[in-house]
């Protein structure tokens, strides 16, 4: 199933589009319920980098849509995709890294962050070890150490300067990254207790 930030990737990351479409009655089901689209509904086609045809309700600007699926009425282009091999390449998830104890007692992780190769007005989304194993030429590919356990300040400063260093080849991803994320302080170390009073006095 389809989550918004995934929807977004699609929305921006696209060789190109068709916008403002109408349902015909049981042409296509929600993706996520199985159930029939209506009839009239506003929809969109994006054909993705990976050749896929994917439809989404609403326009490139809608805020709440939905992944749709067509079960009749096939376009020119999916029964062409149904008889043909397409080379279909790779195309990158988003995957939040997700550390783990034996990670917090080591103190760093790899991190591996992708972007669209031709605009680097485009996202820069994180992604799994095993998306970044799977490169292709449609994106740009970076990994970089990221410290995830030390005192505050220490953490903050050295992921700071990771930050740093990656913004001459990576404009944005500074709106993606923050210092502090993922840290956690050691049990019963000064921030772990400072953290601790301050949330009592939130409560």
């Amino acid at each position: 199933m389809a989550n918004k930030q995934e929807i977004q990737i699609i929305k921006t990351n696209n060789e190109r589009n068709i916008q403002g479409l109408r349902t015909k009655p049981q042409e296509f089901i929600y993706e996520e319920t199985r159930g029939f689209v209506k009839s009239n509904m506003l929809y969109s086609i994006y054909y993705t980098f990976d050749k896929d045809e994917v439809y989404l309700t609403g326009i490139n600007q809608s805020t709440n849509s939905k992944l749709i699926e067509r079960v009749k009425n096939q376009t020119l282009y999916s029964r062409y995709s149904d008889i043909s091999s397409l080379t279909r390449q790779d195309y990158p998830k988003i995957t939040p890294a997700k550390p783990s104890a034996s990670d917090y007692k080591i103190g760093e992780i790899t991190r591996y962050y992708v972007q669209i190769a031709n605009d680097t007005s485009k996202p820069i989304f994180e992604v799994s070890l095993k998306d970044y194993g799977k490169q292709n030429d449609l994106y740009r590919y970076t990994q970089f150490q990221w410290r995830i356990s030390g005192t505050k300040e220490e953490v903050r400063r050295d992921n700071q300067r990771t930050i740093n260093s990656l913004e001459d080849e990576y404009p944005n991803i500074s709106r993606t990254l923050v210092p502090l994320s993922l840290w956690k302080p050691k049990r019963n170390s000064f921030d772990y207790v400072k953290n601790k009073l301050e949330s009592i006095k939130i409560n």
